[in-house]
């Protein structure tokens, strides 16, 4: 079916069902009926901009009969397009567009009905932050509960973006924001910080059920008046110099700002020194002069950035997490235990590795071609730094063979991939049982033929010298295939040494693997504490997660048991 075909289809499907083409309109798809089902009677406009219908045709509310003056959830916009499916909550069918456009009219008039009968008030309240939305947005970094007064931060996340606005508490901002926000003043104009009335309320905004969203002042003030908080607004006028004030409600389903931009007219000294404490007044004498625009805001805390995605599951929040080997599965490995929260709410993330950063690396390691010659663990602290706020990372740049016996923490990973490092870890691990952290080692079989995780956290469980007790014997559960030998090669800078050609997608999936096991163990519920992934089929044995025993021959076990 050609493009044609396909506009000559969508059109007789809405002829039929009373809509008629607005030539007006650019677009060549572009309709106006009227719906009279479901308690409705409101004119609408239907557009399709996308003939392969991958994006859901786009519906706008034109005027809302009787209805009119009524609250009506799921619009969006200055412009009232109905937000009737999610993008990805429905297929359309390509192959039948007039039946599909129908089919989304239809989905569009039931939304439409419902929301003008109040059978969508909730929906209202769970979208208030859409309606509210009209100004760029914020992000908001509050501890928990916070309130009182904050500050507003212009911070320059990247070159070329636009400064982000970061509402924070006063003094308050995260390290790497405030980096940020330091480094952008001293390149170009910047303005102040400024002041934000911070306010909480325990209700949801939007369920009141009653008037518009505030435009200006006088909006804003019957606005707070209805949540119970009028007299914030009178402390937000006080603060701060200039002609620009700030509020923010932060409540259970939203975080809104609002703007206050007072008149020109009041910019002299007579207002804002001499008569400073008398402006609140004159400003509510005359709201309607006083614009308001208002602002979403957007969560960048801790709890919200290091927790959301996990669910149910906790996060690394408040462990000291040390990582030994910040190479190509440990850079990748610090960096995912950084987004699940290590380092944050009074935790630290420490890495440490004494090796620097090649250009043999780059094709496997996190970190790119402007860290060249620095410490691999500095390199991976100062980038997660950068690209992630509030988290405690510490490098040392040492060879921890040397620290073995005094490592400490709540939990020790070792991502070296070096055997004879993982022996003598484990020794050290076993022999002081139950004075030395859990340890988790992770690493690579072959060349990219599995990963494998173990975790050894007491003695009723195999340490890593039990997978193999001697060590010319054969290991208790065989990975590689016989004829899968690891093959080793030498760059031709000897300075280089020998390693072990693999993808980086073995080094990837070795940390994600690692990280499942670490939130397991910080769930409370490690179950299986040897893992193997199966990454190349032809090369590899599949193995059962399981836990491991300890083998009676095992020589570090041995030791501890005398």
């Amino acid at each position: 079916m050609d493009e044609q075909e396909v506009l000559r289809t969508i059109d007789a499907a809405l002829r039929q069902e009373g809509f008629k083409k607005d030539w007006s309109q650019s677009a060549h798809s572009y309709y106006v009926g009227r719906i009279e089902r479901h308690g409705l009677e409101a004119e609408v406009s239907i557009e399709v901009p996308d003939l392969d219908f991958v994006d859901p045709p786009v519906i706008k509310l034109l005027s809302r009969g009787k209805a009119e003056g009524k609250r009506t959830p799921h619009l969006l916009g200055p412009d009232d397009m109905v937000c009737y499916v999610a993008k990805s909550a429905m297929v359309l069918d390509r192959y039948d567009p007039g039946g599909t456009v129908l089919q989304c009219l239809k989905l569009a008039e039931k939304v439409l009905g419902d929301g003008l009968r109040g059978r969508s008030d909730l929906d209202y309240v769970d979208e208030f932050s859409q309606y509210w939305a009209a100004g760029p947005s914020i992000l908001v970094d509050l501890p928990e509960g916070f309130r009182g007064d904050g500050e507003i931060f212009y911070v320059g996340l990247s070159r070329t973006a636009k400064d982000k606005l970061v509402l924070a508490p006063k003094d308050g901002l995260a390290p790497s924001l405030k980096a940020l926000h330091a480094a952008n003043r001293g390149t170009k104009a910047t303005p102040e910080t400024a002041p934000c009335r911070i306010v909480r309320v325990d209700r949801d905004l939007g369920a009141d059920r009653g008037g518009a969203l505030p435009r200006n002042l006088r909006g804003l003030a019957a606005f707070l008046d209805r949540i119970g908080v009028a007299h914030e607004l009178k402390l937000a006028l006080e603060l701060g110099t200039g002609l620009t004030r700030w509020i923010a409600i932060c409540a259970p389903n939203a975080i809104c700002l609002a703007e206050i931009q007072i008149p020109k007219r009041f910019d002299r000294p007579e207002f804002m020194k001499s008569r400073k404490s008398a402006l609140p007044k004159l400003l509510l004498d005359r709201t309607e002069d006083v614009a308001v625009e208002r602002h979403l805001g957007s969560p960048i805390d801790e709890r919200f950035l290091y927790q959301r995605n996990l669910g149910i599951v906790p996060s690394l929040a408040g462990k000291n997490i040390v990582l030994i080997g910040c190479g190509t599965i440990g850079g990748f490995l610090a960096y995912n235990l950084a987004q699940s929260g290590a380092g944050s709410l009074g935790g630290c993330l420490t890495l440490i590795d004494s090796d620097r950063l090649s250009p043999a690396n780059l094709g496997r390691h996190i970190l790119g071609i402007s860290f060249l010659g620095q410490n691999k663990a500095g390199g991976c602290a100062e980038y997660i730094r950068e690209q992630l706020p509030h988290l405690a990372v510490d490098s040392r740049p040492v060879d921890a063979t040397a620290i073995l016996k005094s490592l400490s923490g709540d939990l020790v990973i070792d991502a070296t991939g070096e055997e004879p490092f993982s022996i003598a870890l484990n020794h050290h691990a076993v022999s002081q049982r139950p004075n030395y952290p859990p340890v988790l080692h992770a690493w690579i079989v072959g060349n990219g033929g599995a990963a494998q995780v173990l975790l050894c956290d007491g003695p009723e469980h195999g340490c890593f010298k039990c997978r193999k007790p001697k060590l010319a014997g054969e290991p208790r559960y065989r990975v590689m295939r016989p004829d899968s030998d690891n093959e080793l090669r030498r760059n031709p800078a000897c300075g280089d040494g020998l390693y072990a050609p693999f993808p980086v997608s073995a080094s990837m999936s070795a940390a994600a693997l690692a990280l499942d096991l670490v939130l397991a163990w910080n769930s409370g519920d490690p179950r299986h504490r040897y893992r193997t992934r199966v990454l190349d089929p032809d090369r590899s044995f599949q193995i059962k997660d399981m836990n491991l025993t300890p083998a009676p021959e095992c020589p570090a076990c041995q030791t501890r048991a005398q």
